[in-house]
């Protein structure tokens, strides 16, 4: 609630109470099956739940779009049991279903702009024989649902950029591995399934996807010390800090060869935050029972005892040190009233445009402070349906 309380203020965001919003939340909840963990919570879980209880902290279960979850730790790759209920499974189905064309090799280049309207979009296909046919798809409604990356680098290419690719938002990670004296078997079991919310949003810790090819990632900062764990990967899990990213980036298409250039610079509060986040995290881990951590930070090796982690409550983490990465990123044509700092209105029509309309993450005015895919999936079906009532209206 105080989320969208602030983008009412900041954005003059229309339409988009909390009670407006459920019906959305549940409809996507209910397609995706997102649950809550059924049997026994998997080891790693378990000691992350014992360090948090023991630092006194509050947490929650995630829930989950993975109903009938049988463990196979591909989450990342593809569930091989289609326990996890990604779009391939769900949506893109229906939408098949009832008529939806799909064009594979196929990439956007830009849409057709002129007098306030789209008459379509041109696209290169690619060939069997890997070269580009070129061809314009003539259409009386375009949506452009790209990414937050790749939808304000179309419409640039096209000419339009008011307020697009100037607000880039991300949640910057933090990643620590921490290794205990009896076997995890992380790599064979869910993610863990916590996360504390005592410092959010501002601050969310959790757990992380693991498999060797993550850890030897996570490790490879400090490769030459700490290669010798891998063989010892049963003994390891894998966590998160998360921020809330409090600077503004840029997304720009360049005119050169097209593409797409993404800058982010981590702001004075971003550090802040990373270093407080690892305070409590190495501490939570340590009191859980690892016996030692290892943050994806270059030339920081490990955290043996907590009085070494509490430090970085007061101590600023090096910039650049740090190895971070990001799978949030929204903000880039945000939407709102405000046309001095929104690219699109309340429903994502592009200002300026009667017929063009961006349905992605995108939209988002602000960092939500939490994974953002339930937020996407409401504001887009939210976004859908009110570009349905306006056709039938115009009958």
């Amino acid at each position: 609630p105080e989320t969208i309380l602030h983008w009412k203020s900041t954005y003059d965001l229309k339409d988009a109470d909390m009670e407006q919003l459920i019906p959305h939340f549940e409809w996507a909840e209910h397609l995706l099956g997102v649950t809550r963990w059924s049997g026994p919570f998997p080891k790693s879980t378990q000691v992350f739940a014992h360090g948090i209880q023991s630092m006194g902290y509050t947490f929650q279960e995630v829930p989950r779009a993975a109903p009938g979850c049988r463990s196979t730790n591909r989450c990342a790759s593809g569930c091989p049991t289609s326990a996890k209920k990604g779009m391939s499974i769900t949506l893109l189905v229906k939408a098949r279903q009832l008529g939806l064309q799909m064009l594979p090799n196929t990439r956007a280049l830009s849409v057709l702009a002129k007098g306030g309207r789209i008459s379509g979009v041109v696209a290169g296909i690619e060939t069997d024989k890997r070269q580009i046919i070129y061809k314009t798809f003539k259409s009386d409604n375009v949506f452009v649902c790209c990414g937050p990356t790749e939808s304000p680098a179309l419409l640039q290419r096209s000419g339009i950029r008011r307020n697009i690719g100037n607000n880039l938002r991300i949640h910057p990670y933090l990643k620590l591995l921490s290794k205990y004296p009896e076997p995890i078997y992380s790599d064979s079991s869910p993610t863990p399934l916590l996360q504390v919310k005592e410092f959010w949003p501002e601050i969310t810790i959790g757990g992380s996807y693991f498999t060797p090819g993550h850890m030897a990632v996570n490790l490879s900062d400090n490769w030459n010390g700490l290669q010798q764990l891998m063989d010892e990967r049963q003994f390891m899990a894998s966590f998160y800090v998360g921020v809330r990213g409090t600077n503004r980036g840029t997304v720009r298409n360049s005119s050169i060869d097209h593409k797409t250039i993404i800058k982010y610079d981590l702001s004075e509060q971003d550090l802040r935050n990373l270093s407080i986040g690892l305070a409590r995290s190495a501490c939570i881990l340590l009191a859980g029972g690892a016996k030692a951590v290892y943050p994806s930070i270059a030339g920081f090796e490990q955290i043996k005892d907590p009085t070494d982690a509490i430090v970085w409550l007061e101590k600023i983490l090096p910039a650049n040190q740090l190895s971070l990465t990001t799978v949030h990123a929204f903000s880039t044509c945000p939407m709102g009233e405000k046309r001095d700092r929104c690219a699109v209105d309340s429903f994502g029509r592009v200002y300026g445009f009667q017929n063009l309309f961006v349905n992605d993450a995108s939209i988002l005015p602000d960092s939500p402070g939490v994974n953002p895919q339930g937020t996407v999936m409401a504001f887009a079906r939210r976004n859908a349906l009110r570009f349905l009532e306006e056709m039938r209206n115009q009958v």
